[in-house]
């Protein structure tokens, strides 16, 4: 028993040793080797910025080096490696970064050591943005090694030799995937992209990121895991954290409720179209015909509403029938009041006596003016410039619909068929009288409502449909959303139209920044710390700014 004890030990720490002493990640294992973040200073970039020149190098999947460094050609052809010597390096935590059309461009710096790396292994670095309700992994940074590399591409070459030889499904490729793939390659990956020093390797980091509501303050880490072709794997400690700020131009947003002039009228008109179909040439109100039901619905629960509520008075309701140009217009005219009156006396059932004195009867034989502007606004009539002038011209109405039968029989067809049913309508005009009102008309004042839904949307950072509202104000909301979409000549116009304090000129140094007008934006930018000092301060926040003081 005890022999068989130290047997088990003995093969558990075999087992260890396999894991942590003899795997390919076992001495990161160890010594908990991990990448580091760190921003950029102001100088490296601008550097980056300014210069042209390759700043990374892909690697060869088939090499064992990680690196090329770029190369410059002299003038007499000598081509020489350009090499930075690594004195001191500074690491922010936190800085702040621009907002520009609802964008910011988070970047850093990814400082690996050389540990990390191996023929043998694959790093997979994922940078995971987090905000306050959410973490959003970005693009990986993997870099591979010679050996790895080979061991995928031949993995992939059975893969592709198994699938064309014997072609099979959609089930028999994913089994197939997943017994000769042992390492995919990795989607939306920046591949083996770096540059070395001595000890380190270093990636410079760019991504842009949409903004919302909750995007005052992102933060980046990073995740990680090195894979060895032994099946041996590693997960790198937690890295460290960087803070943005994003500067944004919504501290400029005005807030202020806005009030609007508004005219109450005593007197006011609700109009309903209703559509009620009847059997042909009968007067009587049927329910179950058609769609009815559900019409007489609607104009019973309308009435109601307005009849029952206590800020108006119903002075009259009027019903007014109308019937289509088909046939003899003395029938019509009979038609069109007899069904008039039929749907009073339903209406006067359905509701009560109540609104019986309330309601008038009106009817049209014929609505040749609602037919007209149908005709006049339905393009798929090939001639309806010569029916609306016939229709103008010939007095008698049953001459004019036969003269449009003859004339135009395919227009007619389409006519009867697609625009006669829109004119058997019932109209209702409920006439009102506002409580308590003497004047006919007072005018007071009420909360913007739509503006203020605008701030709100700018706030939110949803600049387009924020600005579809404020376009037509032109106040300082309306620039800000302008700036914010990078519609910077249509800002600096409206601009030019507002009273000149701190907020207007640091607004307009902005824009003539971003138009290339250096030498007006620092007049107005030096006017607008006149004007308030704190502008001095803002000024750190944004590029524009820091273009126009290093133009001098």
């Amino acid at each position: 028993m005890m022999r068989y004890e130290s047997v088990k030990k003995v093969a558990a720490f075999g087992l260890t040793l396999m894991l942590f002493g003899c795997s390919v990640t076992g001495n990161l294992q160890r010594r908990q080797t991990t990448a580091h973040l760190s921003q950029l200073t102001r100088a490296e970039r601008q550097e980056r910025q300014a210069d042209d020149r390759p700043q990374i190098v892909k690697l060869q999947r088939d090499s064992n080096t990680f690196y090329l460094a770029p190369v410059d050609t002299l003038a007499d052809g000598e081509r020489v490696m350009s090499l930075q010597i690594e004195q001191v390096t500074v690491v922010s935590r936190m800085r702040s970064i621009p907002e520009r059309n609802g964008r910011v461009t988070i970047d850093f710096i990814v400082t690996l050591p050389k540990q990390l790396l191996g023929r043998s292994r694959s790093v997979v670095i994922t940078p995971v943005l987090h905000k306050p309700e959410e973490s959003i992994p970005l693009e990986d940074l993997v870099i591979r090694g010679g050996r790895f590399s080979l061991l995928q591409e031949r993995d992939y070459w059975q893969y592709e030799t198994y699938v064309d030889r014997f072609r099979p499904d959609t089930v028999g490729r994913e089994m197939a995937f997943n017994r000769f793939v042992k390492f995919p390659y990795p989607q939306d990956a920046r591949l083996d992209s770096l540059v070395v020093g001595r000890h380190t390797m270093t990636y410079y980091y760019s991504q842009e990121v949409r903004t919302d509501e909750t995007s005052k303050k992102l933060l980046i880490t990073l995740q990680g895991q090195v894979l060895a072709v032994d099946d041996s794997a590693y997960c790198l400690p937690p890295s460290d954290t960087l803070s943005y700020i994003v500067s944004s131009m919504l501290s400029f947003v005005d807030t202020m409720p806005r009030y609007r002039i508004k005219i109450i009228d005593k007197y006011v008109t609700v109009q309903d179209r209703n559509y009620i179909q009847f059997f042909v040439g009968d007067t009587r109100v049927v329910d179950t015909l058609g769609d009815n039901r559900r019409q007489l619905d609607k104009i019973t629960g309308l009435m109601r509403q307005i009849v029952e509520q206590q800020e108006f008075y119903v002075d009259t309701i009027t019903l007014t029938a109308a019937s289509s140009p088909e046939g003899g217009y003395a029938f019509n005219d009979r038609l069109s009041r007899g069904r008039a009156e039929a749907l009073k006396q339903y209406l006067v059932k359905r509701y009560g006596r109540g609104i019986d004195t309330l309601l008038t009867v009106r009817w049209i034989a014929e609505d040749w003016p609602e037919l007209a502007q149908r005709i006049r606004t339905d393009k798929s009539i090939e001639n309806r410039e010569a029916i609306l002038e016939l229709i103008a011209g010939e007095k008698n109405p049953d001459q004019r619909e036969q003269a449009i039968r003859q004339q135009f029989p395919e227009d007619y067809a389409y006519i009867r068929s697609m625009i006669y049913p829109q004119l058997r309508a019932v109209n209702f005009r409920y006439n009102l009288r506002r409580k308590g009102m003497v004047k006919d008309t007072i005018h007071t004042t009420e909360l913007d409502t739509t503006y203020m839904r605008g701030v709100e949307l700018l706030q939110k950072r949803k600049y387009a449909r924020a600005l579809y509202i404020l376009n037509d104000y032109n106040d300082r909301n309306t620039v800000v959303a302008h700036l914010l979409m990078d519609h910077n000549e249509r800002a600096l116009e409206l601009l030019a139209t507002m009273p000149k304090d701190a907020v207007v000129e640091y607004l307009r140094a902005i824009a003539c920044s971003r138009l290339g007008h250096k030498a007006e934006g620092r007049e107005h930018f030096l006017e607008a710390c006149r004007l308030d000092g704190c502008m001095e301060y803002r000024g750190n926040l944004d590029p524009e700014i820091s273009d126009l003081l290093a133009s001098d």
